[in-house]
């Protein structure tokens, strides 16, 4: 075999390795097309403006460290996250005017017509993936629907300013399958919707007095079997604690606003600097794949290349065809030390990013609630405090066997 003949070979098997790693690049997608929340054109009558509750979301950590690790969760962004989320959600939907009163609960918050329940299964600043479960107070699940998308690179472009969300075409394609599912309910049911949010509510506290105007299905749905009358005084007294309860959810609502406000720029700068490693990092795993796939090509084929030459010329074009593909190689080991670089950055990052955004402690008619982790358990200890006020309120007691189950 001839020396050209060598190089060649080699070159020809060179040029076919990147064919072989054309499924790891990552695809450029930006830019990305928006979608737009549909905003209402007409005033919605008010019976009809059903009232939402999102749900703090289910941050979805793994228990194993391992597998925090390799999943690339950081537990302390991703309970962040948790509480972020639902907001721009809670913020979407209100600017689109569809919906009355929108708020955040804690995971286990009742006392609205419509509950957006989310779990997140990937967020990292280049991807979102969320899934999402819309139901109403009737026990009535609308949908359940993954919804992913990826960044916007657009939003971190200027992050000194207030940023807008890389991912905001998730939340404004949310809003409209909401609006979307909504539009298939009659106008009778979206009434008695509010109905049945009151009649749950005051069943909750007063389940003496208000069971008796709800069943439940086997397949856990409610509906109204009657409704109490208009001046019934438990149900004015009740109407009271409701508001001292509206109250407490506007003061969660003030704290997740603020928390969502205090962590947005530096959450932005997380997930624009977690954009950039995970880049960084895809960019030097495809590096090094290449290079030790030349590498060895180039060895392989100077070692053959080589046991089939006389002479001496093609010998040394050989050796140095393996003496090279053994560089090559070689530098995509190296490599590998800059791919866990940047996965020690990203751990970095998370650990800065905790450092920036710092709880808020609330005070709710001389009681101090520090949501921190532990909300859901405040505004569990808040609803049992509801029971109390009522019972100060009529004298009676709040606690007695739950509504009747009906045998349909």
């Amino acid at each position: 075999m001839s020396t050209s003949s060598i190089f060649r070979a080699i070159s020809v098997a060179a040029l076919a390795a990147p064919l072989l790693l054309a499924g790891c690049v990552v695809q450029d997608t930006r830019p990305v097309t928006r979608v737009v929340a549909v905003k209402a054109t007409a005033e919605i009558p008010q019976d009809e403006l059903l009232d939402v509750a999102v749900r703090l979301f289910d941050p979805n950590v793994p228990q194993d460290p391992k597998k925090q690790d390799e999943e690339g969760i950081f537990p302390d962004v991703r309970n962040a996250e948790s509480r972020y989320m639902p907001v721009v959600i809670r913020d979407t939907l209100e600017g689109t005017g569809q919906w009355g009163q929108v708020r955040v609960l804690p995971r286990d918050g009742t006392g609205m017509d419509v509950n957006v329940d989310g779990r997140i299964l990937v967020s990292d600043g280049r991807e979102l993936e969320i899934d999402v479960t819309v139901s109403d107070s009737s026990g009535r699940v609308w949908y359940s629907k993954v919804y992913q998308g990826m960044a916007d690179t657009r939003a971190y472009k200027d992050v000194a300013s207030k940023p807008t969300d890389p991912f905001e075409n998730v939340y404004n394609t949310i809003a409209n399958d909401m609006l979307a599912a909504r539009g298939k309910l009659k106008r009778e049911q979206l009434v008695q919707l509010h109905e049945i949010t009151n009649l749950r509510f005051d069943a909750e506290l007063a389940p003496y007095a208000f069971g008796q105007y709800l069943q439940q299905d086997r397949k856990g749905i409610w509906t109204i079997v009657r409704l109490p009358a208009a001046d019934d005084p438990v149900l004015q007294r009740l109407q009271r604690v409701r508001e001292r309860d509206y109250s407490l959810v506007d003061t969660l609502n003030e704290y997740y606003t603020g928390f969502a406000d205090s962590m947005s720029v530096p959450y932005t700068n997380w997930r624009k600097y977690s954009y950039e490693e995970l880049e960084a990092r895809s960019q030097a795993q495809r590096e090094a794949a290449t290079r030790q796939i030349l590498g060895a090509v180039a060895v392989i084929g100077g070692i053959i290349a080589g046991s089939n030459s006389n002479s001496s010329a093609a010998a040394a074009a050989s050796t140095a065809a393996v003496i090279g593909g053994m560089y090559a190689f070689k530098s995509g080991l190296d490599q590998r030390a800059e791919i866990k670089m940047h996965s020690e950055s990203l751990k970095q990052l998370g650990d800065s990013f905790q450092s920036e955004v710092q709880p808020m402690v609330v005070d709710v008619e001389g009681r101090t609630l520090q949501l921190k982790g532990s909300a859901e358990e405040q505004y569990a200890e808040w609803r049992m405090l509801l029971k109390q006020l009522y019972e100060n309120e009529t004298g009676l007691p709040a606690t007695v066997p739950a509504p009747a189950t009906s045998s349909r």
